[in-house]
C-alpha cells in the first residue's frame, strides 16, 4: 500500500548504523509494520503513519539529532514522505468506500430487476388465474403508489366494475376473465393505463369515464381490501375527467346483492369490521398535518449538515496536528470558511414555517407561507451555485458528508409541502 523508499525500516537502520550516537525510539518497529500492510488495510495504515509522525517529532527535539545534521535531514524527508502517505491512504480509503458503495448499489439494482422479472414470469405463468384480480392486484397498486405506470383494463356491467392491472400490455383474451368475474351480462370494457398524478391514483382510459371513479374505488376495495384515498378516471386528452376525493361511502363497499361486501377482509377469513389496508403513498395527509412537520424537518436537516461538517473538520485537524504552528493556523483559517454554508442555510426558514403553522388567520398564514417560499427559493439557488458543497462531498479524508444529497431531498420535500 505504501511504496515510499524513505518509509522503510532498512533506510532508518542504515542511518542509525552511520550515526551510533542516535538511539532508536521505536521508529524502527513502526516502519517495519508498513511491510505487513495489505492493499485494503487503510485504517491500520493511518494508525501506523500517525505513530511514525509522533516518533519523528520526538526525535527532532533530541540533542543527539541536533548534533547530527545528516540524521536531521533524513527525518525531515521521512516526515514529508509520511505526510504524502497520509493523503494517499485517505484517498485510497475514500475510493474503496465509493467502489464498495457502487458495488452494493449495483447488486441492489440486480436483485430488484431479478425480482421484477420473477414477478413478470409469475404473471405470465398465472395468465388465467383469478388471483390476478385479487391478491396479485394488491402489489401492483402499491407499485403505482410508488410512481410506476401500469397497463389497465376495466370492465363494467351495470353499477359493477372489475379492475385488472399489468406491467405488460393486457391481451384481449383477458376480457373473458373480467366478464366471468362480473357474472356475465352486457359488459363494456375500458382499456388504458394507471399511474400516480399529484398523489391521486389515476386511470387514463380510452372510453367515457363519467361516474367511474367511485365505482373503481369500490371495486378495488372489494377486490383487494385496499382503501385508496383518491381515485380519478380521465380520458386520454385530459379534458374528460371524473374524480372522487371523498371518503368511501358505506354503500360503496356493498356486494352486487346489496349485502355488505368483504372489502375489509384482509384474507384471514374472519370477515370482521377492521379498517382495510392502505396503499403506501396514496393515503395523502391533509396539508396542515404536513406543514406542522416542516419546521422540524428543516431544523433536523441543519443539525445533520452541521454534524457532518464538524466531522470533516475534526478529520482534517487530526491530519495536521503534528505540523508547525503556522500551518495549523492556516488550515484553521481555511476550515472557518466551511461555516459559510450554515450561515447561508440559516434558521430563517424554520422561523417562517413556524409562523405559518401557528397563524390562526388564513391571511397571516398565506403571508408566512409566501415568505417561506421566497426563502426556500433562495436556498435552492444557493445550493445549485455553491461549489464548496460538492468539494466537501468528494473530500479525501474518508468522511461521508453527503451535503448535496441531504439538501436536495430536504428542499424538494419542503417545496412539495408548501406548494
Amino acid at each position: 500500500m505504501i511504496k515510499s523508499k524513505v518509509l522503510t525500516d532498512s533506510a532508518w537502520k542504515d542511518v542509525l548504523s552511520k550515526n551510533k550516537a542516535v538511539k532508536d525510539n521505536g521508529l524502527l518497529k513502526s516502519l517495519a509494520e508498513i511491510k505487513k500492510l495489505g492493499e485494503n488495510d487503510h485504517d491500520d495504515a493511518q494508525q501506523i503513519l500517525d505513530q511514525i509522525q509522533k516518533l519523528v517529532a520526538q526525535l527532532k527535539k533530541s540533542k543527539e539529532i541536533a548534533a547530527a545534521p545528516a540524521v536531521g535531514k533524513f527525518l525531515v524527508e521521512l516526515s514529508g514522505a509520511a505526510d504524502i502517505a497520509v493523503r494517499d491512504v485517505a484517498k485510497a480509503k475514500a475510493d474503496a468506500a465509493k467502489t464498495a458503495e457502487a458495488k452494493a448499489q449495483a447488486e441492489k439494482r440486480a436483485k430488484s430487476e431479478a425480482a421484477k422479472k420473477t414477478d413478470d414470469d409469475d404473471e405470465e405463468e398465472d395468465a388465467e388465474s383469478p388471483e390476478l384480480l385479487t391478491s396479485k392486484l394488491k402489489p401492483l397498486l402499491r407499485q403505482v403508489a410508488k410512481g410506476e405506470r401500469m397497463h389497465a383494463l376495466l370492465a363494467k356491467s351495470g353499477k359493477q366494475v372489475v379492475v385488472m392491472l399489468s406491467r405488460k400490455p393486457i391481451p384481449p383474451a383477458r376480457r373473458k376473465m373480467l366478464a366471468d368475474q362480473l357474472g356475465g351480462g352486457s359488459t363494456k370494457y375500458y382499456p388504458g393505463h394507471c399511474h400516480l398524478e399529484a398523489g391521486t391514483t389515476t386511470f387514463v382510459l380510452k372510453a367515457e369515464v363519467a361516474g367511474m371513479s367511485k365505482l373503481v374505488k369500490a371495486a378495488l376495495l372489494e377486490q383487494t381490501g385496499l382503501r385508496l384515498n383518491k381515485v380519478k378516471c380521465r380520458g386520454e386528452d385530459g379534458d374528460d375527467a371524473d374524480e372522487d376525493e371523498d371518503e368511501m361511502p358505506p354503500s360503496a363497499a356493498a356486494g352486487a346483492d346489496g349485502e355488505p361486501g368483504d372489502g375489509a377482509d384482509d384474507g384471514s377469513g374472519e370477515g370482521d369490521d377492521r379498517a382495510p389496508d392502505s396503499v403506501p403513498g396514496v393515503d395523502v395527509k391533509a396539508p396542515a398535518q404536513e406543514l406542522e412537520k416542516a419546521p422540524q424537518m428543516w431544523q433536523g436537516t441543519r443539525e445533520l449538515l452541521q454534524t457532518n461538517i464538524d466531522a470533516l473538520k475534526k478529520a482534517i485537524q487530526a491530519q495536521v496536528a503534528g505540523e508547525g504552528g503556522d500551518l495549523v493556523d492556516e488550515i484553521q483559517g481555511q476550515l472557518e470558511k466551511l461555516d459559510r454554508i450554515m450561515g447561508r442555510l440559516d434558521k430563517r426558514l424554520t422561523n417562517s414555517l413556524t409562523h405559518a403553522v401557528e397563524a390562526q388567520e388564513p391571511a397571516l398564514r398565506r403571508k408566512a407561507l409566501q415568505e417561506s417560499k421566497g426563502i426556500l427559493a433562495e436556498y435552492i439557488r444557493y445550493v445549485g451555485s455553491e461549489p464548496l458543497i460538492a468539494h466537501l462531498d468528494s473530500n479525501p479524508f474518508g468522511v461521508k458528508t453527503e451535503l448535496k444529497a441531504t439538501l436536495s431531498k430536504s428542499l424538494t420535500q419542503l417545496a412539495r409541502t408548501i406548494g
